[in-house]
């Protein structure tokens, strides 16, 4: 069975300012096996990667990463920089997760257009591997022209942090197969559906002369646990209506009862048969509500931090 992480609840409408280090202690001293953060700029949410930071200087073992980062909102040089320092930081305990975003004002307030932004993503993430490898940040591309010496520090994984693409778009399956090192998708059409998304993904990088058994697999996986089941699907409803636009805030989450959780998600997991990474918005009030049905699913994280699960299609 695949690993199990959270989403730290940074865009919660209850959310507080240490609420994400308190969810992020408790992961760590539990089971959890990473901690996952979203990105919006015209929002009331924490910046992903300084919230990161601090968790990375309060934990020593789980995996941090983004579900997803607008990255193209950043400048490609200070990004790798800043997420280059992040997995200095923790050891490397960073996977970076990558999204085009959807939102037009996020883009309005940070002056980058919005047209082409997959394509934009594409070459950000080419840029970013260039300038972690130490070599002078040279690039004359579409989007993004540089001509300077090394940026620094270099990450502490080789190469830099895995890259995963989310979205469900065609452009962003081809767009994970042809330059990713993973793919996140969405719990939304289930395990099958996961899995038929994966495998576009897989095919794209086959087709750009990639091996596709390299890549991992993340799958999103919407919850909300409590002990009754109308107070759950009323929570999980405030989140949805708090962050999602009206056309998207009905995507129905798994109503679970704490004591069905555990094999819920193990079913998703097992019948994906590949390594989802699972996360839940939860009441951020009451971490210890949501983080315990996770520690009671046994699954143990790696001694260092920073090895990945070694089911089919991990990165190790």
């Amino acid at each position: 069975m695949g690993q199990v992480g959270i989403l730290l609840p940074t865009a919660a409408p209850d959310a507080q300012p240490d609420t994400a280090i308190t969810f992020g202690e408790r992961a760590d001293a539990g089971a959890v096996h990473s901690l996952w953060t979203i990105d919006r700029l015209v929002f009331g949410n924490q910046e992903p990667l300084l919230a990161l930071a601090v968790l990375a200087g309060r934990t020593r073992r789980v995996l941090l990463g983004t579900s997803v980062l607008l990255a193209t909102l950043r400048p490609p040089a200070l990004l790798a920089k800043q997420v280059a320092t992040l997995d200095a930081l923790s050891g490397g305990r960073v996977v970076l997760g990558v999204g085009v975003g959807s939102r037009p004002d996020d883009f309005a307030a940070a002056e980058v257009p919005y047209e082409h932004r997959g394509s934009r993503a594409g070459e950000l993430m080419q840029v970013l591997r260039l300038a972690w490898s130490g070599a002078p940040l040279r690039h004359e591309g579409r989007y993004y022209h540089l001509d300077v010496g090394p940026v620094g520090p270099r990450p502490a994984q080789p190469g830099g942090p895995p890259i995963w693409v989310g979205g469900s778009a065609e452009a962003a399956l081809r767009r994970a197969g042809r330059l990713a090192d993973g793919y996140i998708g969405t719990s939304s059409g289930g395990p099958e559906g996961a899995r038929a998304a994966f495998e576009q993904v897989r095919r794209a990088a086959e087709a750009a002369g990639r091996d596709p058994g390299a890549l991992t697999l993340g799958c999103l996986v919407w919850a909300s646990v409590d002990d009754d089941r109308e107070r759950a699907h009323e929570r999980a409803s405030a989140y949805m209506r708090n962050y999602y636009p009206p056309n998207r805030a009905q995507v129905s989450p798994w109503i679970l009862v704490q004591e069905k959780a555990q094999k819920t998600i193990a079913q998703f997991s097992l019948r994906l048969r590949l390594s989802p990474q699972g996360r839940a918005p939860t009441v951020p009030s009451r971490p210890q509500r949501a983080l315990s049905v996770y520690e009671h699913m046994n699954l143990e994280g790696s001694d260092d931090g920073a090895t990945r699960s070694s089911g089919t299609g991990e990165r190790n």
